[in-house]
């Protein structure tokens, strides 16, 4: 999945999304391009609220958190490598299997810890190639499928 950054400020954000105690109010600007598209390797959802897991322009050696309002998405293509699970907490998560199977998995990614960080770039390489790749669904199949339900 892409998507494509349509606004890099506090601003631009729904009154839900805004949280001073971590330094996203109106006056936050985010490290993110505007026109810049990124790959999403991770979705969360909870409470009404979407999150991006991307690559920002920060990026050292983890994806970052954003909010989905900043962006549109480009491809909507879901990742081959992606899996969901729905928590007991009403969380719904969409990354790729370690990540679910791991409810420390993003915390020990943010610590350094050395396999979580190995795993990371690995999927993200896998990820990055498959996000570069031409959508599956070609003119040709798309003209089938719209004469089959004719």
């Amino acid at each position: 999945m892409k998507i494509r950054c349509i606004a890099n400020t506090g601003a631009s954000l729904p009154e839900n999304y805004l949280d001073p105690a971590v330094n996203r109010t109106k006056e936050t600007v985010f490290r993110l391009t505007v026109e810049k598209e990124y790959v999403v390797y991770a979705i969360d959802e909870a409470e009404g609220k979407v999150w991006y897991y991307i690559c920002d322009d920060n990026f050292i050696y983890y994806p970052q958190k954003h909010c989905a309002p900043l962006f549109e998405v480009v491809d909507n293509r879901t990742s081959k490598y992606w899996r969901f699970n729905l928590w007991e907490n009403g969380l719904l998560e969409i990354a790729f299997v370690h990540w679910l199977n791991d409810p420390y998995f993003y915390e020990k990614l943010t610590a350094r810890e050395p396999v979580e960080v190995y795993l990371f770039n690995r999927i993200k390489a896998l990820m990055d190639a498959e996000a570069e790749s031409p959508p599956e669904v070609t003119e040709k199949t798309e003209k089938e499928w719209a004469t089959d339900r004719a």
